[in-house]
């Protein structure tokens, strides 16, 4: 049975996501390479920020839990946008390069176990995903 953590809730309309707590109050639209006005953040952005900061938090507790340290530690992720090989829409890759300068003796085995905590990592499919250490 799972027990519930957290639930965010966001709100998109058109030119703009806004969380309910007020947080969150974003401009969001399309870059300009695909047609879009971009101006201020873009879908793309957030969902870099969105996995590059969960997997520095599931970085902390996997250094941690190995006698580490997650100092120093950051994660450049990268989303591109590709068109998609059959029917209309895209499709997304995700690379995501991480330095761990301070992980303990093992900085892949920190990853790995930190690639297992993360959820949003764990929600898309491998062959989309590269994951690098620095």
């Amino acid at each position: 049975m799972t027990n519930d953590l957290y639930t965010a809730v966001v709100t998109s309309t058109e030119g703009a996501a806004r969380s309910d707590d007020g947080a969150l109050a974003l401009d969001v639209h399309e870059p300009e390479s695909l047609k879009g006005s971009g101006q201020g953040t873009n879908p793309e952005q957030l969902m870099a920020a969105a996995l590059g900061s969960c997997l520095l938090e599931s970085l902390r507790i996997a250094a941690t839990s190995a006698g580490g340290s997650s100092e120093g530690a950051s994660v450049e992720s990268r989303v591109t946008l590709s068109s998609a090989d059959e029917g209309p829409g895209y499709t997304a890759r995700y690379a995501l390069t991480v330095t761990l300068p301070d992980a303990g003796t093992d900085a892949s085995a920190v990853l790995q176990q930190a690639l297992a905590i993360c959820p949003f990592t764990k929600t898309i499919e491998a062959s989309a995903l590269d994951v690098q250490l620095a």
